[in-house]
């Protein structure tokens, strides 16, 4: 049985109140946010608190018409080769990196035309054929078990990030924060398999 995002999205909001919810980077303490979710590495700020969710597996995909166009990438060193969609802001942008055996990373950075600040998009571009992308394996599952989308590169050791729920310091936890945090620490980590 599949769950899919918006159902699992509309199960926590209703308990919880569309107002701890922010699909952007927002300053939690100046923008007056109760909770957000950080995935990858967090800073260190003595006003946070913060409590690890779960763990979210990145991927890389193409779409079956890209990939019989271009070909399938064999190794990381053919990403080079390939168009990738890419995920940044602004003038940053996402270097997509591999567990490597000799150093912590291996950074692949795949010819890029397109780059997008939203996984959603980014993920429907592919699906059009637009290029190769590195996606959390949540967000490409339907896809992939429909065939609009392929992985690639499945013998290489996937990254796998962190997903932390981040809250302001205070000396009491609002309830509608214990309720979302303890939603998400039960019903996230099967949704992001």
């Amino acid at each position: 049985m599949s769950t899919s995002y918006d159902e699992f999205s509309d199960d926590l909001i209703n308990p919880i109140g569309r107002q701890c919810i922010a699909p952007i980077l927002v300053d939690l303490l100046d923008d007056g946010y109760d909770l957000a979710i950080r995935n990858g590495p967090l800073k260190d700020d003595e006003n946070m608190m913060a409590r690890l969710i779960a763990h979210q597996r990145l991927t890389v995909c193409a779409s079956p018409s890209y990939l019989e166009k271009h070909g399938t990438p064999e190794t990381l060193d053919d990403l080079a080769r390939h168009t990738g969609i890419i995920y940044g802001k602004q003038d940053s942008h996402r270097t997509w990196v591999f567990p490597a055996d000799d150093d912590p990373w291996r950074r692949v950075q795949p010819q890029s035309r397109l780059r997008m600040d939203d996984l959603a998009t980014i993920c429907d571009l592919a699906v059009d054929g637009a290029g190769l992308v590195w996606l959390p394996c949540w967000m490409v599952r339907e896809h992939v078990a429909a065939g609009r989308l392929v992985r690639v590169l499945t013998d290489v050791r996937p990254v796998v990030f962190q997903s932390h729920a981040v809250w302001p310091r205070s000396p009491v936890m609002l309830p509608k924060v214990r309720l979302a945090i303890d939603t998400l620490v039960e019903r996230l980590p099967r949704l992001m398999e």
